[in-house]
């Protein structure tokens, strides 16, 4: 099978990839490539299977990430910028995404939430009778509006969770699979760390995702009730100018993408997660991306609870979970006070995912249901 695969990278990901490049040299998509986990590991685990995929990466048809890197930083970004705001580039881009996939000519055109591709072109694709798969790993009601209008337009999507209702009630028509996320072994383990690294990254606590007044309402006074009552924390993620007023930015770390991602979970004792502001019935299966990374990691986890955990991980064994802020922060200072348990229930959480939670096993499934969307 041919698998055509667009993701827009956004310039966190780009000043990542550019740092390592400038360090180790090489081809700079590889890099770029590897900062987006999930899309590296896909295309991996699709050619172990046979399958020959390609992987574009763009979000500038003018001045695409590897022309880019040609450029000191600075004037990278004021090119960027630049351009951002015309109409004409994206435009471009569009029709250049229309040719690769001309020329390519895959089986599946396949293109996860969030890579703000037009919906003019998705209507093309689909006069063009093109396979359109869709990875859809977020609640229809937080999605962007560019993103729901485009949801009728694909044939497969792929759900991480139990978002059916709400993605048919937005409009999606295609068939939809439930496939939980993965992990790939490669990328998310245990690291040994330098001083300096651990200086920079290490805390007690560590929570990387977004905390955004929209979305994250729930989690926000989580993190903010840790915060207030003296943990020792580190917040990673983006959106600094909802924390105006909030404890959070007294310990926000601001954004790291890539291998600091890793390096900041592998520094911290206790790994925070909660899933995003969802609709009843959303989470009864299917556990967030962080879930599965912290594990891999070897991290020790604490993560508020949603009725699908056991599918994944044996409570109390493998992971910790919590209901109330009240009850977070107590099992927080409970196991920040045993090492020796939570390093067992973290070593335990690693050993499940390498046996049962990997993208190769993922993988196996997707292309399944792609093999039976094109029959």
């Amino acid at each position: 099978m041919k698998i055509y695969l667009y993701y827009k990278v956004d310039r966190g990901y780009y000043e990542s990839a550019y740092q390592s490049w400038r360090a180790h040299g090489g081809a700079f998509n590889a890099h770029l490539l590897r900062t987006q986990h999930t899309l590296y590991s896909w295309k991996r685990e699709f050619e172990k299977l046979g399958c020959q995929v390609t992987v574009d990466m763009r979000s500038s048809a003018l001045l695409p990430q590897d022309r880019r890197a040609a450029l000191p930083l600075p004037a990278a970004k004021l090119a960027r910028a630049l351009l951002w705001g015309t109409r004409l580039d994206v435009w471009l881009l569009q029709q250049s995404i229309l040719r690769r996939i001309e020329r390519f000519n895959p089986d599946v055109v396949f293109i996860p939430l969030g890579s703000s591709i037009w919906e003019s072109t998705l209507r093309t694709l689909k006069q063009q009778g093109r396979l359109l798969v869709e990875w859809c790993g977020l609640p229809a009601q937080t999605m962007l509006a560019r993103d729901r209008v485009n949801l009728p337009y694909f044939d497969l999507i792929f759900q991480p969770a139990n978002l059916e209702a709400g993605l048919r009630a937005a409009g999606a028509v295609g068939r939809i699979e439930y496939v939980p996320i993965g992990i790939d072994p490669d990328v998310h383990r245990p690291l040994a760390l330098t001083e300096a690294e651990r200086a920079r990254y290490g805390s007690d606590v560590c929570f990387i995702g977004g905390l955004s007044s929209r979305f994250h309402q729930a989690r926000r006074q989580m993190i903010e009730y840790a915060i207030t009552h003296g943990v020792d924390i580190k917040v990673w993620g983006g959106y600094r100018e909802h924390f105006v007023g909030s404890p959070i930015l007294r310990v926000w770390q601001g954004q790291i993408w890539g291998e600091e991602q890793v390096k900041a979970l592998c520094a911290a004792k206790i790994g925070l997660n909660f899933h995003v502001d969802h609709q009843a019935g959303e989470l009864d299966r299917g556990l967030n991306l962080r879930a599965f990374e912290l594990a891999a990691c070897g991290v020790f986890q604490l993560l508020q609870r949603v009725p699908s955990v056991n599918e994944f991980f044996e409570e109390g064994k493998e992971i910790v979970c919590f209901d109330t802020q009240e009850e977070m922060l107590d099992k927080i200072r409970y196991y920040l006070g045993h090492d020796d348990e939570r390093q067992r229930i973290a070593q335990a959480a690693r050993s499940r995912v390498l046996s049962s939670h990997t993208w190769q096993q993922r993988a196996q499934t997707m292309l399944r249901l792609m093999q039976e969307a094109r029959s």
